[in-house]
């Protein structure tokens, strides 16, 4: 994966792609799972606040699968 090999940029092209698609297809729990690779993704670049915002978004869609 290229997130493992420390190719940040490559990495987020990959998963906004693939949230593009889910997105598309209407895939609530893989946007969630995607947002929240995105949050961990910002975080190890050292990027908390954009971090924080993926991340929310993440918990903001699991939390409609509590409901």
């Amino acid at each position: 994966m290229a997130e493992e090999m420390r190719q940040f940029e490559q990495a987020q092209q990959h998963y906004q792609q693939a949230l593009q698609i889910y997105v598309e297809f209407g895939d609530r729990f893989s946007q969630a799972h995607t947002y929240g690779q995105l949050g961990l993704l910002a975080e190890a670049e050292g990027n908390p606040a954009e971090a924080r915002t993926y991340l929310q978004q993440a918990l903001e869609i699991f939390v409609e699968f509590l409901r």
